[in-house]
């Protein structure tokens, strides 16, 4: 985004060491002449400052995108368009460039091609979209991660990388289903990878089944991982806290009090 920059414009009137004037009183057209000077030189500046702030804001108020900004998008779409060319190709290596490409632009419509391929047939190209996802933290993507871990057909090893992938996404709308699927009956190291995720997510609802399985668990490694996952999520700072006083008030003027006798 764009950093908004702002001139301030200095006007200063400088007399120095005045010399002594031939007449002990100055001409009332010549008081009157400097006062006009001095309103025409505020005039002035008010005015430069209400078009530089004009000329910097859009049509809907926002800030005007910068040049940069303008000279990036057609770079943009280019990059997009042509990675997904390749992703749409027969060979599997060119198809791998494209979605590593994917993942450097900076386009919604990239997201979209990301969690497609995400459910691609070949589990190479399925692997690489889902680690993709992770590192570019894709919260659109959570819905489908999610659904993929309960899907009978995805083998285990994907959906180990799906646990990875939320954990670094981060999305807390993941942490219910996570629970549900550690309950089940899986393979002890897909249940490490879940219970690391829910450590990495850092939600606090996640902290009861934690300390159940931390408590109670039958795998020591479970255990300690859980513990571990525990104190991730604890040592989390809170958000933070906005002070009364810079808080926006949002309950409306008060109501009229009784009328006066």
């Amino acid at each position: 985004m764009a950093s908004q920059a702002g001139d301030l414009v200095a006007f200063r009137v400088t007399f120095g060491h005045t010399p002594t004037p031939m007449f002990a009183r100055a001409p009332a057209r010549s008081r009157l002449g400097g006062k006009r000077v001095a309103v025409i030189v505020l005039a002035l500046s008010f005015a430069s400052a209400s078009a530089w702030a004009q000329g910097s804001l859009g049509q809907d108020g926002g800030p005007r995108p910068s040049i940069r900004d303008r000279y990036r998008a057609p770079q943009q779409t280019q990059k997009l368009d042509e990675n997904v060319r390749k992703l749409k190709s027969d060979d599997p290596d060119t198809r791998l460039e494209g979605i590593r490409g994917l993942g450097e632009v900076n386009d919604p419509k990239a997201i979209e091609y990301l969690v497609a391929a995400a459910s691609d047939p070949d589990m190479r190209i399925r692997v690489k979209a889902i680690d993709t996802l992770g590192q570019i933290r894709a919260k659109e993507a959570t819905p489908l991660l999610v659904q993929q871990l309960f899907m009978r057909d995805i083998d285990l090893g994907t959906k180990r990388r799906i646990l990875a992938c939320l954990g670094k996404i981060g999305d807390p709308r993941a942490t219910e289903p996570i629970v549900d699927f550690l309950a089940r009956d899986i393979d002890p190291a897909v249940r490490g990878n879940a219970i690391f995720a829910l450590g990495d997510i850092g939600d606090r609802a996640a902290l009861p089944p934690l300390e159940n399985l931390a408590r109670d668990g039958h795998d020591e490694v479970l255990r300690r991982v859980a513990e571990e996952a525990i104190r991730k999520i604890r040592d989390r700072p809170s958000p933070p806290i906005v002070p009364p006083a810079l808080a926006v008030d949002h309950r409306g003027p008060p109501p009229p009090g009784p009328p006066q006798p």
